[in-house]
């Protein structure tokens, strides 16, 4: 089952970009993957061509020997853009093996650990009555874990100037109202997209009641962060 063909599909999805990619074969099946790099897509599209040189003809079934080739294979390894696409091919070959063997991926990878896995529902917001209303909605929908987005800097009058002890300060204000709105059993988290420094962060945490809270740093990273020397409650 030879590879015959990489496709690249660079698509919108909300308010941000997405790079999915097709790995197509000899034999008729193909598999889809994402490489996750959202806003550099063209520059994973420009890695994913340097791979292709070498992985047409490629048996896709031995997906361990390709992923140590666009690895190592080349003098500088790693870097987000390479890996992002040895990603997205990655996963499609899985996918590709997984319908030839006609079984679920996580066959593949061990089998499966659960019977379902929690998941949350993004909220967006500008100002403080978005964030209600979307967080409301969400969780009559159903939901009960918020993963809250800020976008506050966005309603001022420069929507590309974002200032962090401002943003802290609304924000943990904002949050702590939420909080008492809906109640102690809904689980929310917030992704400030790398924007806040540790010390930032730090200082965030502070403005907000005893907790344990979950921050998300990044889109695939997530680092629970607690207060030192203080008794903590659920958040």
């Amino acid at each position: 089952m030879k590879i015959s063909a990489i496709k690249t599909f660079p698509i919108n999805v909300g308010f941000g970009s997405q790079l999915v990619i097709k790995v197509e074969t000899d034999s008729g099946i193909y598999g889809w993957g994402a490489s996750g790099l959202s806003g550099r897509e063209l520059a994973v599209i420009g890695a994913i061509e340097h791979f292709k040189g070498f992985l047409i003809g490629k048996d896709a079934r031995n997906i361990g020997a390709l992923w140590q080739e666009m690895y190592r294979g080349q003098y500088f390894e790693g870097g987000r853009v390479l890996t992002a696409a040895i990603s997205a091919i990655d996963i499609a070959l899985y996918d590709i093996k997984g319908k030839a063997l006609g079984v679920p991926v996580y066959e593949l990878l061990g089998g499966k650990h659960r019977d379902y896995v929690d998941c949350f529902a993004s909220v967006r917001f500008r100002t403080r009555e978005e964030l209600f209303e979307y967080s409301k909605t969400c969780i009559k929908e159903g939901w009960t874990m918020l993963r809250l987005a800020p976008a506050e800097f966005e309603a001022e009058g420069d929507k590309e100037l974002f200032e962090p002890r401002q943003s802290i300060a609304t924000i943990a204000e904002w949050l702590t109202d939420l909080r008492k709105e809906v109640g102690s059993a809904i689980t929310i988290g917030i992704d400030y997209h790398t924007r806040l420094t540790p010390a930032q962060t730090y200082s965030f945490i502070n403005r907000m009641p005893l907790m344990e809270l979950w921050i998300i740093l990044k889109n695939l990273f997530v680092m629970k962060i607690l207060k030192p020397t203080r008794t903590l409650g659920k958040w």
